[in-house]
């Protein structure tokens, strides 16, 4: 008989306890890694990122 994870019923919930509030929409912000885009142009990196808007910024 096959286990069953037991992670579905965790929440996900954000860290924000080092985060800062996004300038634009002052919503709750991340700390993402990305990766080089080159269709974009833009460097990888830390960025900031916030979830409700489109803003973001390289740490």
């Amino acid at each position: 008989m096959a286990k069953v994870a037991k992670t579905g019923d965790r929440k996900k919930v954000m860290d924000t306890n080092k985060s800062t509030d996004c300038p634009r929409c002052s919503k709750p912000t991340r700390i993402v890694k990305r990766v080089k885009d080159r269709e974009r142009g833009i460097p990888g990196g830390m960025y900031i990122s916030c979830s409700a808007c489109d803003f973001y910024e390289k740490l």
